[in-house]
This record gives structure tokens, sequence and C-alpha cells, in this order.
């Protein structure tokens, strides 16, 4: 059983709006092997979940400490992803991010952008979130669980070995919610792994487990076997 990633006594602070600063993690620690498929991250809003998935995704490099992802120790540079994340991690946000004046495929191609065969990539995503008869419509008049696929489709276009999926289901109702737990499970079946930050205590049970920012660290049970 290998790592597919590591944090090691991280710390990082924040400055908050009147100018003081608070301490958002402390001393965290955080390990993923590469055979968990999904790991639900919980806590209080304003503990550092997205904080959190933004240094996992290379996005947020200001942090004190050590990140090994897939047995490479990562930089701690400035350009907005390190090179080995951009290929290898996806992100799937709450708010979907799409640009509307795309298409459903324009959206997608864009997290393909640098591989020779994007277009084969683009069509494969799609088949795998079941909008391939959907390509060519404009995503101002797809429905929410819609939108929220064409997001994990920009995310999984490269095949990543993990995606981050920030409160992936908190604007969608609860059957739409389902479809897309489901989504997950597929591909997971597929080898890709998750790590979920989410209030949804119906997200947070699919996962084999689950850690929660608590005083600036992380705590969790053990793996489910």
């Amino acid at each position: 059983m290998t790592e597919l990633l590591a944090l090691q006594s991280i710390k990082k602070s924040v400055r908050e709006p009147d100018g003081s600063v608070r301490r958002l993690f402390e001393g965290l620690d955080f390990t993923m092997s590469s055979d968990e498929r999904a790991v639900a991250l919980l806590g209080r809003s304003g503990s550092g979940k997205t904080t959190l998935l933004r240094v996992v995704a290379g996005l947020d490099a200001r942090y004190d400490g050590s990140y090994v992802f897939q047995c490479v120790l990562q930089p701690k540079r400035l350009d907005p992803l390190a090179d080995h994340r951009r290929m290898h991690i996806g992100l799937i946000s709450q708010s979907y991010d799409l640009l509307d004046d795309f298409s459903v495929e324009q959206n997608v191609r864009l997290g393909a952008r640098g591989l020779r065969d994007s277009k084969a990539r683009t069509v494969e995503a799609l088949g795998l979130v079941g909008l391939d008869r959907m390509s060519k419509k404009r995503v101002t008049r797809l429905s929410g669980g819609e939108a929220q696929r064409v997001a994990i489709a920009r995310a999984i276009v490269k095949r990543p070995a993990l995606i981050l999926a920030d409160e992936p289901t908190g604007a969608l109702d609860e059957d739409t919610e389902g479809e897309i737990l489901d989504l997950f499970t597929s591909l997971q079946a597929n080898g890709m792994s998750f790590i979920i930050a989410t209030h949804s205590s119906r997200v947070a049970a699919a996962c084999d487990r689950r850690v929660t920012l608590v005083d600036r660290r992380l705590a969790g049970c053990a793996r489910e076997f």
C-alpha cells in the first residue's frame, strides 16, 4: 500500500478583514493511501476546509511544513499550480465556475489544455458523466445537477489520480445530490480518489473515512475496510 499524499506539520496563518492574524493550521498532519477511494473533510464554517483543499491542489503555497504527493516532495512555488499537481489533481467547486458563453464541450475542454488528445479526452469525460448528448448545449440552459456534471467532467478530463471537491452538492436538492454521489461512486470504481469537503451527512456517510478540522488540526476515524 503506497501513499497518495502526505501532509506533515502544516502550519498556516490568515489575515482577517480587521487586520488581525489568525492561526488556521498548527501542526496539521494527514495521509491518504493510493487505494482509498473517498475521504470526507468536515468542520465548521471558517475552520479552513477550503484553504486545506487549496494547499493540496497547489493553489496556496503560503504554509510551513511538508507536502508529498505521489512520492514527490512538492515545491512551494508562486505559480498557480505546481506542474505535477496540475496534471494529477482535479478540482470541483460548489459554484461550478463555468463560462456562460461557452458550450458544455468547450467548458470541459478547458480542463484538457496541454493534452495532444484533448478532443478525445473531452468526449471520454462527457461520456463518463452522462452528458455526451449535451456537448453543444450552452451551460446557461443546464439544470444545477447538469452544470455540476460539466464541472466534474472538466475535473476528470486529464484522468487525475485525485479529485478535490469543495461542497460539491451544497447547492443541489436531495435527489440531485444522490445522482452526484452515484456518479462519484462510478468514478471511484475507475480508480479515482476523492477528498470531499462537505456539510452533508449523506455525502460524509458515503465516504470511506471522515476527518474533521478542529483546533487547527485534523481528527478522524480510522479507515473502514
